[in-house]
């Protein structure tokens, strides 16, 4: 379980976009903090870099760190090639 106060993998991976592009994190952007306008790329890259079961760990099964998406999806299996 997460200590009250510690940062969700998914929320850590916003805030590193932000860092990545020089945005600054905590700034007010849209009536959030700049980070969560993020939230959508960094879930879907830890989508992509995690198996299915961390995923679903360390993402899916924690708090959602910003405003409830409209589309929270659960882990897919990778498409047919």
């Amino acid at each position: 379980m997460r200590r009250p106060g510690t940062k969700t993998t998914l929320e850590l991976a916003a805030r590193a976009l932000c860092r990545l592009r020089g945005l600054p994190e905590d700034t007010r952007y849209q009536g959030a903090s700049m980070w969560q306008s993020h939230l959508d790329e960094a879930m879907e890259i830890l989508r992509a870099a995690l198996p299915p079961e961390d995923f679903q760990r360390l993402v899916l099964d924690q708090p959602w760190p910003g405003p409830v998406p409209k589309d929270r999806q659960e882990p897919h299996a990778p498409a047919d090639s």
